[in-house]
């Protein structure tokens, strides 16, 4: 998969990308595909349903932590709620850093790309902790001729550090199959 440069260098070797794919028959409906998978990806309060995650709840919430009706804007957070937490638990919160769409006309192909981060407030973290300064996941849409991709991105987050729970290889708390199931649920 083509990865464009709006993903984070990776520091440390922590760092699996689930991706799921579909190949259409023609490149109007990879097209189609292409504007539903990006929609699906900014109405972050109706992740639930596209991944069939059971137990886990995603609010979108303004910069100021009060919840949003509406498409994901840069600045936005995503709130993050599992089995027996509380939505004002603050340690299962990431910011949406950037959102970018990249267009390759020559190349027939187009990538949407959605960049987080842990909020400042997440996990409880101390000022020093670097590991937690410099986790980024990114979820990325990408159309190349009929193929539409979703992929999820982790890099820089050592053992999952920015983790609430204890189980390996959690993301920003999703597992690895949690996460292989909401890039799923964008393009299917």
């Amino acid at each position: 998969m083509y990865l464009n440069n709006f993903i984070a260098l990776q520091h440390n070797s922590f760092g699996k990308m689930p991706e799921y794919s579909i190949t259409t028959t023609f490149t109007e409906d990879a097209e189609d595909l292409f504007v539903d998978a990006k929609e699906k990806l900014l109405d972050v309060n109706n992740w639930k349903r596209y991944s069939g995650i059971t137990g886990i709840e995603f609010r979108l919430t303004d910069g100021h932590g009060r919840p949003v009706k509406r498409k994901a804007h840069r600045g936005d957070h995503i709130k993050i709620n599992f089995p027996g937490q509380s939505m004002a638990d603050e340690h299962c919160c990431v910011v949406i850093e950037a959102i970018e769409y990249d267009d390759y006309p020559d190349l027939d192909m187009e990538a949407f790309t959605m960049r987080v981060r842990p909020c400042e407030s997440s996990m409880h973290k101390a000022e020093e902790d670097n590991d937690y300064n410099e986790a980024e996941g990114s979820l990325v849409i990408e159309r190349r001729n009929k193929k539409i991709f979703a992929t999820y991105n982790s890099r820089n987050d050592a053992a999952g550090k920015v983790s609430n729970r204890s189980t390996e290889n959690n993301w920003f708390g999703l597992t690895d199959a949690q996460w292989d199931s909401l890039v799923k649920g964008f393009v299917a």
